[in-house]
């Protein structure tokens, strides 16, 4: 499993319906994606960056199947539009914490 987090601010003057409509383009891309398991996305509170998108894979090997894809290629230059300071974080479970604690 692994984890693939996108954080980014927005331009300035963002046109948020524009965004939005190519956010859900791009979560349905993902969610429709052979080996994916989750997605979350998340507004800071206190500045940048603005936005955090996680999303869940069964291995590194899905996610680069679908970061190589042509639509996702179009998405992305189409999402850098709306965004700016784009960090891509990949995470793989701990040796010593590999699954979720819970109460």
């Amino acid at each position: 499993m692994v984890e693939i987090a996108f954080t980014y601010d927005f331009v300035p003057g963002v046109d948020e319906s524009g965004y939005s409509k190519l956010a859900k383009r791009a979560t349905a891309m993902m969610v429709a994606a052979p080996g994916f398991l989750e997605f979350s996305a998340h507004r800071s509170l206190v500045g940048t960056p603005h936005v955090r998108r996680t999303s869940v894979w069964e291995s590194l090997a899905h996610w680069a199947a679908l970061a190589q894809s042509p639509e996702f290629q179009e998405i992305t230059a189409e999402f850098r539009t709306y965004v700016t300071n784009v960090n891509v974080q990949m995470w793989g479970p701990s040796p010593l914490v590999p699954h979720p604690i819970r109460p």
